[in-house]
């Protein structure tokens, strides 16, 4: 058995959704720092896990309610990531 952090899978997802459309570096280093931004503001909700499936099941009436503090935290750090990449070479980024 294993944790995961389904919030994780969810920020992933609400990135690739956002980044195309805002103008913003996509390259490995600029999508981490965006995650680990969204993610630093937002709650972990961890399952269990076995051979890939989930056993633990997550309340989905939490994540409709949580969606916008998600979207939020996602946006912010698209964001701010824009305004200050970190990357080393910025040409062609």
């Amino acid at each position: 058995m294993m944790l995961v952090n389904i919030m994780e899978m969810i920020v992933d997802a609400k990135i690739a959704n956002y980044l195309p459309d805002m103008d913003c570096c996509q390259c490995e280093e600029c999508v981490l720092n965006i995650k680990c931004l969204a993610l630093n503001k937002l709650p972990p909700k961890y399952v269990s896990t076995h051979k890939g499936e989930l056993f633990s099941r997550v309340d989905q009436t939490m994540l409709r309610q949580s969606s916008v503090d998600i979207d939020f935290a996602v946006i912010q750090a698209i964001d701010f990531v824009k305004a200050n990449p970190r990357h080393e070479n910025q040409e062609n980024k």
